[in-house]
C-alpha cells in the first residue's frame, strides 16, 4: 500500500485502501498474514482498539467501529521476535477487512499507534505513516 502525503485530498487517500468484503476473501489474498476465522482465535491476537471502545471508521464506512490487527500473529509483545507483516482494520460487527499497511514492522506499527492513541481510522493511517518513516520501511 502506498501511504499518501498529508496534502493529498481525502478521496485520493480513501482510494488507496484495499477493502475485502469477507474474511475468506482477505485470507485468500493474504495467506501469509491470514486472520483467524474463529472469533476466539481472533480475540486472542494482540490488537489495538482504543482501550476496548474500538476505532471509529471515518474513511470507509463512517459510523462503523473497528479494531486494528497486526498479522501474522498479532502485535509482538516485549521479548518476542518482531515480524514484517500486514496491518488491517476489521469491523467489530461483520467480517469486512481493510488493509492499512503491508510489509511493515509489526512492533514499530504497534508502538507508533499506541504512542499516538488514535481514535479514528484516519488517525491510525497517519500513525502508520510515521512508523514507516522511522523504521525505514517502504
Amino acid at each position: 500500500m502506498t501511504v499518501m502525503p498529508q496534502s493529498a485530498d481525502r478521496a485520493t487517500r480513501e482510494r488507496t485502501l484495499q477493502n475485502f468484503d469477507s474474511l475468506a476473501a482477505y485470507n485468500a489474498a493474504y495467506p501469509d498474514a491470514a486472520l483467524p476465522a474463529a472469533a476466539d482465535d481472533r480475540n486472542a491476537l494482540h490488537h489495538y482498539d482504543v482501550g476496548g471502545a474500538g476505532v471509529a471508521d471515518d474513511l470507509v464506512e463512517p459510523g462503523s467501529v473497528l479494531r486494528i490487527d497486526f498479522l501474522p500473529g498479532g502485535a509482538p509483545a516485549p521479548g518476542e521476535i518482531d515480524l514484517s507483516g500486514t496491518v488491517v482494520a476489521t469491523r467489530l460487527a461483520g467480517d469486512a477487512v481493510v488493509v492499512l499497511a503491508e510489509g511493515v514492522s509489526l512492533r514499530a506499527s504497534w508502538q507508533t499507534i499506541r504512542a499516538q492513541w488514535p481514535a479514528t481510522l484516519s488517525g491510525v493511517r497517519s500513525a502508520l505513516a510515521d512508523a514507516r518513516l522511522y523504521t525505514g520501511k517502504p
